[in-house]
């Protein structure tokens, strides 16, 4: 229904989970998750497709052109794989944990393998779809961008730590790399993203400003930035949007 209000425009995202604790509630262990998650992505593809369901239910109205709108999120090689074989898009996050043998790996380090592993399963003749998360504040002035950013940071490490989670490090450097958050000037961050050598290989770019969570107005002037500066340094125009071309998205 709500793809038919949308006049066909609904993309559909799935991912298994990533925090344990929020398996628990449901008499579910996490380490199970990978089966129940294939298992119920299966019975919502053949509900799209209009197959009797249990209790010789049927959904109304059957939407099989969704099977080719699923967008899958992962945090692992495996689920890149899943991902490649079902024909999916592939969701990589704007940060992730760091294995316990590579702390100090970069966040591209973690998801380039993901994407080898999505192109290696993806299935002849089916083109990959590839989205990436950046977190991103963009300001006028470095300083001031720091500044916000070293408060918003430390409120999302006292979160986490609140939650049983370490973060590393105590500096603002040491956060904005813990959280893989992009932020400075347009000039700041637009070095910062051609960095990353996983963005090279997306085909949709997807922009938030967690987890700094800067004030409104800076919020506002940051996606102001990001559209008339940085975007435009990575390839995108709004005439390559209009005819559908490589895709970008900021959400405050």
């Amino acid at each position: 229904m709500l793809d038919l209000l949308s006049e066909r425009r609904l993309e559909v995202g799935f991912g298994t989970g990533g925090t344990p604790q929020a398996f628990l509630p449901f008499g579910i262990e996490s380490a199970d998750r990978g089966p129940i998650y294939g298992k119920y992505l299966t019975l919502i593809r053949d509900a799209w497709a209009g197959q009797e369901l249990a209790g010789g239910n049927r959904l109304y109205p059957i939407a099989p052109h969704l099977a080719d709108r699923v967008w899958q999120a992962t945090f692992s090689v495996g689920g890149g794989e899943r991902a490649g074989k079902d024909g999916d898009g592939l969701m990589l996050s704007r940060t992730q944990p760091r294995p316990d043998e590579t702390p100090d790996a970069e966040l591209w380090d973690l998801q380039n393998p993901i994407i080898d592993a999505y192109f290696a399963a993806l299935p002849k003749g089916r083109a990959p779809r590839i989205l990436g998360s950046r977190s991103l504040f963009v300001a006028d002035d470095r300083k001031e961008a720091l500044r916000l950013a070293d408060i918003g940071l430390r409120r999302s490490a006292e979160r986490f730590a609140a939650s049983g989670f370490t973060v590393r490090g105590e500096t603002t450097a040491d956060l904005i790399k813990a959280f893989d958050v992009h932020v400075g000037t347009p000039e700041d961050v637009i070095a910062s993203l051609r960095a990353d050598t996983a963005l090279e290989r997306v085909t949709d770019l997807a922009f938030q400003v967690h987890s700094i969570d800067p004030p409104h107005d800076y919020i506002l002037r940051s996606l102001e930035l990001i559209s008339q500066k940085v975007a435009p340094a990575l390839g995108w125009s709004s005439q390559l949007f209009a005819n559908k071309g490589p895709q970008l998205a900021a959400s405050a």
